[in-house]
């Protein structure tokens, strides 16, 4: 039976309210990672890769790892109490070794499943993109041309419209559902990391179902961040934007430094709210997890 059961307002909310109470932590916990991931999206726009789906993930590849290691920590801190850098006595007893083992191996598992993850949606959105528009030599110039110049007037390198084809309907149908369903081990990366088994995720979390509330869930957490940032680009583009002394780079590379930040606050915020809402059956240390306090009431 499914234990996935939660408020999704309670769940949003403490994932902003956990985020931004360990604001101090986790800047000293991110900060080399996010010039990793900074620096892996500048290389994307040099290199010229913002319509090559396939080639651009290999490129963030770095950024993703690095991304990946901050929520492992990030998530050993919400379910285990544990907290990075550990400090450790001079001696070591077994005891203390076997939680130290576990907690490395229950990182590293959870970067890897969150970097694999990261791979697949890219390779996923290069096969989606393929079925729209029908060429998968550069799916993703077909939607820089539609952005450019709107869907009726985007052609093909073959001088079509860009439509889908009668045949390709069904399969594309076809694995929208499986996607749907597949949706659920997104966020397996939660559970690696306290090494939770891949069988027991997917027992607690029950069917499909649950993978309608975990999209509901997410673009509950990511719709603020998502505004703020549509926002900021515009305040952006019209101070930098449109004039001939290289404003444009200014606005352009202001825009990569805030769209990474809102990517890293998305992922950690996200992350945050699943684990709250998996709280029922996530091994845990007793007392994590309490509701968002009450106006007035102490943490």
């Amino acid at each position: 039976m499914s234990q996935f059961n939660f408020n999704m307002m309670d769940a949003a909310g403490y994932g902003f309210y956990r985020v931004w109470a360990e604001r101090s932590y986790l800047l000293k916990l991110a900060m080399f990672p996010f010039l990793i991931k900074l620096g892996s999206t500048i290389a994307v726009f040099v290199l010229g890769l913002e319509s090559d789906i396939l080639r651009q993930g290999l490129v963030l590849l770095p950024g993703v790892i690095a991304e990946g290691w901050v929520l492992s920590q990030f998530l050993r801190t919400l379910l285990k109490n544990e907290r990075w850098p550990t400090a450790l006595p001079q001696n070591i007893d077994e005891g203390l070794l076997d939680r130290l083992l576990l907690r490395a191996r229950g990182i590293i598992a959870a970067t890897i499943a969150y970097t694999l993850i990261g791979l697949i949606s890219s390779f996923v959105r290069y096969i989606i993109f393929g079925f729209m528009f029908g060429n998968f030599e550069s799916p993703g110039q077909q939607v820089t041309d539609m952005l450019e110049s709107g869907m009726e007037q985007a052609v093909t390198a073959e001088g079509e419209k860009a439509t889908i084809h009668p045949l390709l309907a069904l399969p594309m149908l076809g694995l929208l559902g499986v996607l749907f369903w597949a949706y659920r081990l997104a966020w397996v990366y939660i559970a690696f990391s306290v090494l939770m088994p891949v069988r027991d995720y997917l027992r607690a979390v029950g069917g499909l179902m649950a993978s309608a509330k975990m999209m509901i869930l997410f673009f509950c957490t990511m719709t603020p961040v998502m505004f703020i940032v549509i926002l900021l680009s515009r305040v952006i583009f019209n101070a930098f934007g449109g004039g001939d002394d290289g404003s444009d780079d200014i606005a352009r590379f202001i825009m990569i430094f805030v769209s990474v930040i809102a990517e890293m606050g998305i992922a950690l915020v996200t992350t945050t709210a699943f684990v709250f809402a998996m709280k029922d059956f996530l091994p845990k240390t007793t007392d994590l997890l309490k509701d968002v306090p009450k106006a007035g009431q102490k943490k």
